[in-house]
Order: C-alpha cells, then sequence, then structure tokens
C-alpha cells in the first residue's frame, strides 16, 4: 500500500489551485489597513522606487478589483476541477 496515492496528489494540487485564490481574495478585502499599506508600499518601491507612488484610495479598489477576481476565478476553477463530475 501506498502512503501518498497519485490520485489524491492530484486531488490535492485542484483543490489549492481552487480554494487558494478565494482565501487570498478575502485576506485582500477583510485584511487590516496596515497590511494593505505594506503591501502599497512593497509594490510603489519595486515598480517606482518610490513608497506612495499610488494614492491609497485608488490601491483600495484595485485590490477590491483583484480579490473580486480572484473569487471569480476560484468559483470557476472549483467548477471545473472539483464540481462538475458530482453535479452533472
Amino acid at each position: 500500500m501506498e502512503l501518498l496515492d497519485i490520485g489524491f496528489a492530484i486531488l490535492l494540487c485542484k483543490v489549492c489551485i481552487s480554494f487558494l485564490p478565494i482565501v487570498l481574495g478575502i485576506y485582500f478585502l477583510a485584511g487590516p489597513v496596515e497590511s494593505k499599506r505594506v503591501i502599497r508600499n512593497k509594490i510603489c518601491m519595486a515598480l517606482f522606487g518610490l513608497n506612495n507612488a499610488i494614492p491609497y484610495a485608488k490601491f483600495e479598489r484595485g485590490l477590491r478589483v483583484v480579490a473580486m477576481l480572484l473569487f471569480i476565478f476560484g468559483a470557476l476553477a472549483s467548477w471545473i476541477l472539483l464540481f462538475r463530475n458530482l453535479l452533472l
């Protein structure tokens, strides 16, 4: 008996692809303001060399859009990879 079946490993990869974008989207929406500011500062420093190149209001709006896209991607991935065979 194998310790880790290949089918189980594939299932774990499918679950990670399906639910990690949803968790990341929840973090982007519900995360504290301080962590969002740290993310903004890191992105601004990497792209522009300044800490406050992007205004926080526009960055937060963009973060919400990215979170919604991650939700949609996670929902589609979970439907295609996990639930399609069960519900049809």
